[in-house]
């Protein structure tokens, strides 16, 4: 016999099977609860008083305290000018008992959805989010709502993605509309390069007169801790994480696919390494840190690689996985552009690569010009690790022009310049 729960979740799975393959419902069931929303939010907003000093704070749905929301947080705290402000966290249920550890006591920790939520959404001078606000909550009045967004696009996002997918609860259409529904309501926007602006508005319908004033291209505040590449921090950071002196670090971190969603799961990922094959070519001289992109819902079991595997996805600052790596193995992944900036090298994985480009997102650049050999296989990846000491030869003067054009504002004082526009204008 099924638990309470397991009723509750067996009837959520078979409804968004339904919402899935019958749009028109979905579009009635989404705008009807968007209403109610909306309706909730403004109910419980009239009688709040929106304070100028206290800043909202929300990094990846609530899942996290980290990115960009984070480290303007963390800059704001360190600066003397910002004593007189308050602080408010949004998280999930489940990530309220980590965010109460990490987070000081001038911070005020919501659980996204609840009341409180509502009514900090609504009393905050200052939202800062890296993903969009919810489409039934719009700005108030005087209030400044900072997109931080949380990565250089690669993959073609919102109204530039042109090939139709099976996306979970989403037509390519709809996702663009509620994408064009976010710019609708930016204050500002964060990029670390004109390629990122450029792609962004077009992705997000930003109107081209708007964009001077609300672009902010001054880099990604989250990137400013990469700055701080030395030989005391990389050793504290590979002590944290378990990493056995002496050893080589690759940092596997692949993304998801937008065709591989399952009713009742997820999000799936079925291209993993041969990691059996790595082992046996590496040797016991490597430590694997495996990080799997949050939508993705595969549970991994590492167990029987002892510590040649360590399973770092639920490591919030992302910045310690690149700064403790050797060499990057990623895909299709953002990740690139921002491990470029320690200057090391990568390696990506593409064994989809002619399937995601004509079938799934397609891509913004040239993959070919980005600077690192593009592998099909585990023994690939493999051979390519074997020849790290050639990289320099074969890819230095292009890396050098990849983070130029990717990440030329991204010299650890980006929060800096960041607070600047927003609060000291």
């Amino acid at each position: 016999m099924k638990s309470n729960g397991g009723v509750h979740r067996a009837a959520r799975t078979a409804a968004f099977a339904v919402l899935r393959h019958t749009p028109r419902l979905r579009l009635m069931v989404r705008h009807t609860y968007w209403r109610v929303q909306r309706w909730r939010y403004e109910r419980l907003s009239k009688g709040v008083t929106m304070d100028a000093r206290q800043v909202f704070f929300e990094a990846y749905g609530g899942r996290s305290i980290s990115c960009s929301p984070k480290a303007l947080y963390q800059a704001m705290l360190a600066d003397g000018r910002y004593d007189g402000y308050r602080f408010v966290w949004s998280v999930r249920e489940k990530e309220r008992e980590a965010a109460e550890r990490e987070l000081g006591d001038r911070t005020r920790i919501v659980t996204r959805g609840s009341r409180d939520y509502y009514e900090a959404l609504a009393g905050s001078g200052t939202l800062i989010l890296n993903t969009r606000l919810p489409e039934y909550v719009w700005p108030r009045k005087g209030q400044t709502y900072v997109q931080c967004w949380h990565g250089t696009p690669l993959k073609r996002l919102g109204y530039d993605v042109t090939i139709e997918t099976s996306n979970a609860l989403n037509t390519t259409a709809e996702l663009a509309s509620r994408f064009g529904l976010d710019a609708c309501k930016w204050t500002y926007l964060l990029s670390p390069s004109a390629y990122t602006t450029r792609h962004l508005c077009d992705a997000f319908g930003l109107p081209e007169g708007k964009r001077g004033a609300v672009v902010i291209e001054e880099g990604y505040p989250r990137n400013d801790e990469l700055a701080r590449n030395d030989d005391v921090t990389l050793a504290s950071i590979r002590k944290r994480l378990g990493i056995p002196d002496g050893r080589k670090v690759l940092l596997y971190a692949p993304t998801w696919r937008d065709d591989s969603y399952r009713a009742g799961v997820g999000y799936t990922f079925d291209y993993l390494l041969d990691l059996d094959l790595l082992r046996r070519e590496l040797g016991e001289g490597w430590t694997v840190l495996f990080r799997a992109h949050y939508y993705i819902a595969n549970r991994f079991d590492f167990s029987a690689y002892g510590d040649f595997v360590v399973d770092v996805s639920g490591v919030d600052d992302v910045n310690d996985l690149y700064l403790a790596a050797d060499v990057l193995v990623t895909d299709y992944s953002s990740v690139m552009f921002d491990y470029a900036n320690t200057g090391r090298p990568m390696v990506l994985f593409v064994p989809d690569r002619k399937h995601y480009d004509e079938s799934i997102r397609g891509f913004y650049l040239d993959f070919d010009a980005i600077p690192a050999p593009k592998c099909e296989t585990s023994e690939q990846v493999a051979d390519q690790l074997h020849q790290l000491d050639a990289w320099p030869e074969r890819y230095g003067d292009a890396y050098r022009a990849f983070r130029q054009t990717y990440c030329p504002h991204d010299d650890g004082r980006a929060s800096e310049r960041v607070l600047e526009r927003v609060f000291r204008k």
